[in-house]
């Protein structure tokens, strides 16, 4: 006898619970880390009033509502260029060396220059961060990403000495020793009373109304409300020695803050999945698995396949949309950047490679019997039954797409119907999934699977 909806629902409250029992002492503990950080970042500023300190952290306190493990922290610091005519050019018109570096490719999708006009040139000669390019460029020279980050490891090497002679740190508090390795990461490791948390360092360059825009012909296939966030709200970061990278946090939060305005679970499943990740989906040494930014995509991608309020009414209906989701996107080994969608964040350079197969196992085992990692305490009996995942929907989620023919609702309502989370009464919804069922059906027939 299976359990009745009340016990499934149980275990994913249960385990919500649970981890918000211990998330304010959490965020404590971060925000001192935060303190420290502050104390140094100020004292870059003081240096060098190129690179502002963010208070607000408005980001950051978004997360930590919604993270429950921090073994990273990404501190962003405000770059502030009084040059309004700087532009963002997706190509370079002319090959160049930067310090000994050649940029001889062009940059992928999402990696773009940062311009100099022929008419700011001026401005700009004696700038450490500056490459002039030859006069018959269409621009004068690039700000130059690599050379930002090396002025700033030696300003946080200056401020960091500055500040424990002065006594504004305690011995311990901060270890320095990572940032004399090259490479486009500033990290330094901090004191944290659970255990020592790796902070990353980005500069990023804020978007304003006055900043030029590029805008490529590809995003005109965006759908409206996408494309109107991203042009508003992109930041760029650092990402290569000669190239920055659109940064999506900010859009990507003015889409996540307010998701649960009709009272749904969409941020409980995100807040549950990154600490089952934590307890149960890490891969093995040396290997990458799924970080937060991982999850608050495929919440992005979930909450465009299943709009209705229906889809995100309970718990368990809430974690499985965005398990199917990351299910297919572990399988295709593909998770698509929402704003750019020709962007795989999967694939993140100067990052070990990402342990798909194991991680996919891991993830489809939870699917199959999710009270086994949802389980916060032995007095929890599992139950003697549970959801089977048959040869149909592994082939379901095994079906190679080129084409995205089933990247859409009616795809995964087909997997979410397999699973008897689907409870919802769209006409329309039900009649697409219907006729996928039966394209698939057929499928799996020709190829003499049991359905």
């Amino acid at each position: 006898m299976s359990l009745s909806k009340r016990d499934s629902l149980g275990w994913y409250q249960r385990y919500l619970l649970g981890i918000k029992s211990h998330q304010d002492m959490k965020i404590i503990e971060i925000q001192k880390s935060e303190d420290i950080l502050f104390t140094i970042l100020d004292r870059v500023h003081q240096q060098d009033s190129r690179f502002q300190v963010d208070y607000s952290r408005e980001l950051a306190c978004f997360e930590h509502v919604l993270r429950t493990e921090f073994s990273e922290l990404d501190m962003e610091v405000p770059l502030h260029f009084n040059d309004l005519s700087l532009r963002i050019e997706e190509s370079c018109d002319t090959s160049n060396t930067v310090d000994g570096i050649s940029d001889q490719t062009q940059p992928r999708k999402g990696f773009v220059y940062l311009a100099v006009s022929k008419a700011s040139e001026g401005r700009w000669l004696e700038s450490d961060l500056f490459h002039r390019l030859p006069k018959s460029s269409q621009c004068s020279g690039h700000i130059v990403p690599g050379r930002v980050i090396n002025v700033l490891k030696e300003l946080l090497k200056g401020a960091i000495v500055y500040c424990e002679q002065n006594f504004l740190l305690r011995p311990g508090d901060v270890n320095a020793s990572l940032l004399n390795f090259d490479g486009p990461r500033i990290t330094l490791v901090l004191r944290n009373l659970m255990k020592p948390l790796r902070v990353n360092i980005i500069p990023v360059l804020r978007r304003t109304n006055n900043f030029s825009e590029f805008v490529s012909e590809d995003e005109k296939i965006f759908p409206e409300p996408i494309n109107q966030v991203a042009l508003s709200n992109t930041d760029i970061c650092n990402g290569t020695y000669h190239h920055w990278r659109f940064s999506f946090e900010r859009p990507m939060k003015k889409l996540l803050e307010k998701a649960d305005a009709d009272g749904g679970h969409r941020l409980d499943s995100l807040c549950l999945l990154d600490r089952i990740n934590s307890d149960h989906w890490l891969p093995e040494q040396n290997k990458r698995g799924l970080k937060f930014k991982h999850f608050k995509m495929v919440l992005l991608w979930a909450m465009k396949f299943f709009p209705s309020s229906e889809d995100w009414v309970d718990m368990e209906s809430a974690v499985y949309r965005m398990s199917v989701v990351l299910l297919r996107c572990l399988v295709l080994r593909d998770l698509p950047n929402y704003f750019m969608p020709e962007i795989n964040i999967f694939h993140e350079d100067f990052q070990p490679p990402f342990d798909f197969q194991a991680v996919y196992k891991k993830v489809e085992d939870f699917a199959g019997f999710p009270e086994k990692c949802l389980q916060i305490h032995l007095t929890h009996l599992l139950p003697a039954q549970h959801r089977h995942i048959d040869s149909y929907v592994k082939m379901l989620l095994q079906i190679q797409d080129t084409e995205g023919l089933y990247w859409n609702t009616a795809y995964f309502d087909v997997i979410l119907n397999k699973f008897q989370v689907y409870h919802v009464q769209d006409v329309d919804r039900i009649g697409a999934m219907q006729l996928v069922w039966s394209k698939t059906t057929k499928l799996v027939t020709d190829e003499g699977c049991a359905s």
